[in-house]
């Protein structure tokens, strides 16, 4: 513990002279009760109460000025607090099949109304950060709780060119807490462009991660595509990274069966949509799998990752702690003292 005002600690010196006072006082009072009447008559003027009666009220006193003592001197400690330590990364597909009107009014729109809806049912206690994957994954927003530049990114979102899935796994590991110190050098695998290629092996050389899994904040992503993967780092590899890093992936699949037909470029092209890897990998992480269409489904996700509470330890001053105990100590003697004695001490 320190003090903002350390000089008030004589002060303290305070509270064995009120005591030693309080104790002359109570020599005095017997020695009167003594001169009043002989000591086999005093029982029978008055009934002397418990000694508990007599004394609580003041020791209720001088442990309230021990506090107002304390608290003049501004007492800074480290003290756990309650802090919502939960983080969601949304990672958006905007791949060119994204423009397929099998989901209305068509797949991109749905996505955006759909991450929308998130961060309207996620507390705004909660941290949420934005990633899009086409040919690669990029972070637009890190987790935070500023909602706006989140809005603002997601309604600007347009239509590229391929997709990455495993891609936007790694890249949302990279930005939550604690999963890069974890997981280290294996988040970053060398590109190989147009293949899929497995995770590399730690390095032996270099210190040992410190981090446990067990002191990770909760985390998830929320992958919202079309399912169909056909660039950059495989998708279930990366996968097994989450899964180690006590990340849950939910995807939410953004199409109909069978996919949609449409005309790009004057000609007519299949928009293909396939859920099966989507659900392979909410599984793999023990996730859950939705279809955009889903809504309410997607409203009970939304509610549940939206609060995980935890605690953790900051330097606060307690000073109002401690003004506030020593005024409810002060209630509590006056209280017994005319309850008891009908009069306050």
């Amino acid at each position: 513990m320190e003090f903002g005002w350390p000089v008030m600690l004589w002060g303290l010196l305070a509270v064995p002279v009120l005591l030693w006072a309080y104790l002359r006082v109570q020599r005095f009072r017997a020695k009167r009760e003594e001169a009043l009447a002989d000591a086999h008559l005093l029982g029978h003027l008055y009934t002397r109460p418990p000694a508990i009666r007599r004394h609580l009220p003041v020791a209720f006193y001088l442990v309230a000025v021990l506090c107002l003592l304390f608290a003049l001197a501004r007492p800074i400690a480290a003290i756990p607090l309650p802090v919502n330590r939960a983080a969601l990364i949304l990672a958006i597909d905007v791949s060119k099949s994204m423009i397929g009107e099998d989901v209305k009014p068509n797949r991109m729109q749905a996505t955006k109304d759909a991450a929308h809806a998130v961060l309207d049912a996620i507390p705004g206690s909660a941290k949420v950060g934005l990633i899009v994957f086409s040919d690669y994954a990029q972070v637009l927003v890190p987790p935070t709780t500023e909602r706006e530049a989140i809005r603002e990114a997601i309604t600007g979102l347009k239509s590229q060119q391929a997709t990455g899935i495993g891609s936007a796994i790694l890249e949302a590991l990279r930005a939550l807490p604690g999963r890069k110190e974890l997981l280290g050098e294996r988040l970053n695998p060398p590109p190989v462009p147009g293949q899929q290629i497995p995770i590399p092996q730690p390095a032996p050389p270099g210190p040992p991660s410190t981090v446990r899994p067990d002191d990770l904040p909760p985390a998830a992503v929320i992958i919202f595509s079309d399912g169909v993967s056909n660039l950059g780092t495989n998708p279930e590899q990366a996968a097994a990274l989450a899964k180690e890093g006590r990340v849950k992936v939910y995807g939410v699949g953004v199409g109909t069966p069978g996919g949609s037909v449409m005309l790009i470029d004057g000609q007519l092209s299949l928009v293909p949509f396939d859920p099966t890897l989507l659900q392979r990998i909410a599984q793999l992480t023990d996730g859950k799998y939705y279809s955009i269409s889903e809504t309410d489904e997607l409203k009970r996700l939304y509610r549940q990752l939206g609060r995980s509470m935890g605690w953790e330890r900051r330097r606060t001053e307690i000073t109002s702690v401690l003004a506030g105990g020593a005024g409810f100590l002060m209630l509590a003697g006056g209280l017994f003292s005319l309850i008891w004695f009908r009069r306050v001490p």
